[in-house]
């Protein structure tokens, strides 16, 4: 029987992707670095909501186990990779939140992502990095997509066939510390 997933940060449907972290992600302070905490979001997204570039990658290896496997939870639909042939799927903004140093080890860290929001023309992706058995959260962030027609370099709007596909699996977001005004 598959091992039942739980993060007590996510309140709906999630995707555990499991990402090997490699000796180089440590930064002088020896913990993963920021930059490479992004790296892994990036990862984890394409690898849970496909390829942005799905009609132009190369084909997996049948039978050879490779990055592409340990996703985990939930099936999100297609949207993206679907769309790859005549949408860029860029990245608007970022906003990411480092709770607890992410130190160097042997196993993976489990990135969980959600669907956090959906506009007529973007996405919210919700993500924490923790540990694989949800004992330790260590980022929370949040990622706007945007849907850029190809050939126009302008945003379009989602259609409604992806609207609808992707509208069942919106949760609520990812539970960052409120942003405070400056003076």
């Amino acid at each position: 029987m598959p091992e039942t997933l739980s993060n007590p940060l996510l309140s709906g449907p999630f995707a555990r992707v499991l990402i090997e972290l490699r000796w180089g992600d440590m930064d002088a302070y020896g913990h993963v670095n920021n930059v490479t905490q992004l790296r892994l979001l990036e990862e984890a997204r394409v690898r849970a909501f496909g390829s942005p570039t799905a009609d132009r990658d190369a084909s997996a290896p049948a039978g050879i186990p490779g990055a592409g496997e340990p996703v985990q939870g939930t099936a999100f639909p297609a949207v993206l990779g679907e769309a790859a042939g005549t949408t860029d799927l860029l990245v608007f903004s970022h906003r990411i939140e480092y709770r607890r140093p992410i130190s160097f080890r042997t196993g993976p860290v489990a990135v969980d992502t959600v669907i956090s929001g959906l506009t007529p023309a973007t996405m919210e992706v919700g993500y924490t990095i923790g540990e694989p058995d949800g004992s330790e959260i260590y980022t929370l962030a949040e990622t706007t997509i945007a849907f850029v027609d190809s050939a126009t370099g302008r945003a379009r709007r989602l259609t409604d066939a992806e609207a609808a596909a992707i509208e069942p699996f919106v949760t609520d977001p990812v539970p960052l510390r409120p942003v405070r005004n400056r003076r």
